[in-house]
């Protein structure tokens, strides 16, 4: 009856019953990617906030096969769930825990056994390379568990449980805003404190997600099906878009922590960093539409009711307009105010720096809902290639382009236009490849 719902209800309708969750849970995550940053940086300090940044992109890599990987699925299961193949659909379910679990584990122990070279290829300095290391190391205990509650977050709106990835979600992130202030606030474990607070969070999402799978009347169990070499790959071709999108995460933090160390030093990692906390809550929102669309799309897809593919894909093309422009205007008046509320007094030249790149920054909130969206809907059919193209202009062969040219014909300004650039290029290529799959289909 669920999956029945998914290719009879209007299209509006299931928009919003998967939208809005999707939506809210992403939200009230950046929310708390704040909250966590508003604790670090005012019991901390700046040079913890520019290490926490440091650090992210080791968890983002695995975040991004762990995308990878419940994107991928939940593009599988849909389509067969869709073709009324519900034993294939356990087969694609289980394979993608294993796979999770397998790489996560890897990570893991990459963490917690090579914490130091890791921060010093991450661009760690010498004064920031004892927090950097910490960070990563007790994250690192918590990885696994945030590998398999991704890939059981998107089951879930296979499903038709997107509400409850949302509750789930959100129990995870109030844990996550107590463990802050107590390992922190009241106990000042110091940067140690802030990563067991993200993973004993991580490990509360992670069990959340599991528990509908684990009951007798679950379409879907972990343990129905078997490994397949052949669903592996399925997996991780249908998913590799999103996770390059998430790689591209990754590396532009990267980048931008290695050019801003060179041209500002910590305090211009400090500055990104804020940054960053600002562009997590509106790429998440559009993150949010485009994933919560993503079951409606695939099912349709599969049984072949195009009419509605095309609905859903105008409906959230049209949310993410909004969206962005809301995001544009909200940094170009409350940035000041936000960013200030992450540090003590005495740090105003880093609060007017990252204002300053903010407003530049928030030129990319115009236009790339649109690319998250493009991306997310070829993945959605079952077109990693083109979705993947996207992904890789958008996150990796623009940016690694802007942040070598731009500083040095702009100085730091164009550090900051590395990003808005990028993803107006790629619009261009979006477009195109939109065009050209409905004037075939």
């Amino acid at each position: 009856m669920q999956e029945n719902a998914l290719g009879t209800k209007s299209i509006p309708t299931l928009f919003w019953q998967y939208s809005i969750p999707t939506v809210a849970a992403m939200l009230f995550l950046g929310v708390n990617t704040i909250v966590d940053g508003l604790f670090v940086g005012r019991y901390i300090g700046a040079d913890a906030l520019a290490a926490v940044n440091i650090a992210m992109p080791f968890s983002s890599f695995l975040l991004a096969f762990s995308i990878v990987i419940g994107i991928g699925a939940q593009s599988l299961i849909g389509r067969k769930l869709g073709e009324g193949s519900g034993k294939e659909a356990n087969h694609v379910f289980t394979t993608a825990l294993i796979l999770a679990g397998g790489i996560a584990f890897v990570f893991a122990g990459l963490g917690v056994l090579f914490s130091e070279p890791i921060a010093y290829v991450l661009g760690s300095s010498e004064k920031l390379m004892p927090l950097v290391s910490s960070y990563i190391s007790y994250l690192g205990l918590f990885l696994p568990c945030l590998a398999l509650m991704m890939v059981l977050d998107y089951a879930l709106k296979t499903v038709a449980m997107p509400v409850y990835a949302m509750w789930a979600l959100v129990v995870a992130v109030i844990s996550h805003m107590a463990l802050n202030w107590l390992f922190i606030a009241v106990l000042d474990f110091g940067i140690q404190g802030a990563a067991i607070a993200t993973g004993i969070a991580f490990a509360v999402a992670f069990i959340m997600a599991a528990l509908p799978f684990l009951r007798s009347h679950s379409m879907l169990k972990p343990f129905a099906g078997s490994w397949s070499q052949a669903s592996a790959k399925s997996i991780l071709y249908h998913g590799a878009s999103e996770g390059v999108t998430e790689l591209g995460t990754g590396v532009t933090t990267f980048l931008f922590n290695l050019t801003l160390m060179r041209y500002v030093g910590e305090m211009g990692v400090a500055a990104f960093t804020l940054i960053s906390y600002l562009a997590f809550i509106g790429n998440n929102v559009l993150l949010g539409l485009s994933d919560g669309v993503g079951a409606i799309i695939s099912y349709n897809y599969g049984s072949c009711q195009m009419k509605r593919v095309k609905k859903a894909l105008q409906l959230v093309a049209a949310s993410a307009g909004v969206i962005g422009i809301g995001m544009f205007a909200a940094i170009f008046i409350f940035a000041g105010d936000v960013i200030s509320l992450f540090l003590h007094e005495g740090n105003e030249d880093i609060v007017r720096f990252a204002v300053y790149g903010a407003k530049l920054y928030a030129f990319a909130f115009l236009v790339n809902g649109f690319n998250i969206v493009a991306a997310g809907y070829f993945t959605a059919i079952g077109n990693p290639g083109q979705a993947v193209l996207v992904a890789l202009n958008k996150g990796v062969l623009w940016i690694v382009a802007g942040i070598t040219i731009l500083p040095v014909l702009f100085g730091v300004k164009g550090i900051w236009l590395t990003v808005p650039i990028a993803e107006f290029a790629t619009l261009a290529l979006s477009g195109s490849l939109l065009y050209r799959h409905f004037r075939c289909s």
